[in-house]
């Protein structure tokens, strides 16, 4: 198999989200964004793609993953080394008029081109601190430029930043607040990152430092599109696959994000390829029961999903913790998912002063949320991915 699992779908890998992608555009005229939602739904692909799209737009984009880094200083320095003053003078003598039809949406700013940009800023106090002397300047250059600052992984970033230096974090977070809210800023910051922001703010009480941002959710795939790309991808592995066959792989799947999607579609692959071999064939046909035989293939790979439960290990405390299994355990016992209340009941043991167990199951609901574990937002709780719904009732329920 040459597919490729968990990495940034690029170019002929990337499918679909047309819809995401205006939406996108038309918010960006007037917002800053947070790019949400759950983990496996390809968000770093999605930004790339704006990347790619955004010259044609008028915009100089680059995306810029702060997932390795945790101080200020550095964050700074990544938007510094991703911006040369050299690249953007480069782009707005290049894009003459896209640039110019961007910048002129803005009329508090004063527009130069090709020479440069003008427009006033309005500057805020800055903590004293050794990032605090370029982090002025970044801003001021940075602001009046039709730049599109696509940030990947700065959930992971400020996590880590939270840990190393929480004050640090609210001066850094206060600063880029005060950029956004900034009278004749052009360029737009799109922030991302493979866990839930908001439920890192509201942890720390930082969620008034983002709530000047658009909070833009990135769902699973319609079943036409699914449907489109696994056509496209069983065809490129060189398997035929029938109508039946690949609507029964995404009745399977359930919450139809690409990469659970490709994830049965290769355990499928594999099982149609040992059948054929069994067989004696070779006519590279995927069936229905490949798709059963698949799943169970899946969920007999401790592997693939034991990064879930090692997860919620590292990220939540005694009694968090525990709390947090007796959710995901309760869940696994019935498919159609639970209302709150029952929810709540079941939980009962774990926690019986129901003002407490009510506040604990909402807030470790938000971080199960918006980590990829299960989806609150119906009449019922559930698990999102009947993939990992099946994992958890086997080993961990």
């Amino acid at each position: 198999m040459v597919m490729r699992l968990g990495s940034k779908a690029e170019g002929a890998d990337f499918f679909d989200r047309v819809t995401e992608r205006d939406d996108l555009w038309r918010y960006l005229e007037g917002n800053h964004i947070v790019l949400s939602g759950p983990r496996r739904l390809g968000k770093t692909s999605l930004l790339q793609r704006l990347a790619e799209e955004a010259e044609e737009k008028g915009l100089l984009a680059r995306l810029v993953d702060v997932g390795g880094i945790n101080s200020a200083e550095a964050f700074v320095g990544a938007l510094e080394g991703a911006f040369p003053d050299e690249s953007i003078t480069g782009y707005l003598k290049a894009a003459g008029k896209k640039a110019s039809d961007w910048l002129a949406r803005f009329r508090k700013v004063d527009v130069k081109l090709p020479g440069g940009i003008g427009g006033g800023l309005e500057m805020q106090a800055m903590p004293q601190a050794p990032w605090a002397v370029t982090a002025p300047k970044l801003q001021n250059r940075l602001s009046a430029a039709p730049l599109l600052i696509l940030i990947d992984e700065f959930s992971v970033f400020l996590e880590k930043l939270i840990a190393r230096d929480a004050a640090e974090a609210e001066s850094l977070l206060g600063w880029l607040r005060a950029w956004r809210l900034s009278s004749g800023v052009v360029c737009r910051f799109v922030f991302t990152g493979s866990i839930g922001l908001n439920y890192l703010l509201e942890q720390h009480k930082f969620s008034t430092r983002f709530n000047d941002c658009y909070d833009f959710r990135l769902g699973p795939f319609k079943e036409k599109a699914a449907l489109v790309m696994l056509t496209e991808v069983s065809t490129r592995e060189g398997w035929r696959a029938n109508d039946a066959a690949l609507a029964h792989l995404c009745q399977r799947t359930g919450w139809l994000s690409p990469f659970y999607l490709n994830l049965l579609l290769a355990s499928s692959m594999e099982a149609a390829r040992d059948r054929e071999l069994e067989a004696g064939s070779s006519e590279k046909v995927l069936i229905q029961s490949d798709v059963d035989d698949g799943y169970d293939r899946l969920l007999a790979s401790r592997s693939r999903f034991i990064h879930w439960y090692q997860r919620l290990e590292r990220d939540l405390a005694e009694p968090d913790f525990s709390f947090a299994l007796a959710i995901l355990g309760a869940l696994t016992k019935s498919e159609e998912g639970l209302m709150r209340k029952q929810l709540l009941v079941r939980l009962q043991r774990r926690e019986p002063d129901p003002d407490q167990r009510t506040a604990t199951m909402s807030r470790l609901l938000l971080k199960l949320e918006e980590d990829g574990y299960v989806d609150g937002t119906g009449e019922r709780i559930v698990f999102l991915s009947f993939l990992l719904r099946d994992y958890w009732r086997r080993n961990h329920a």
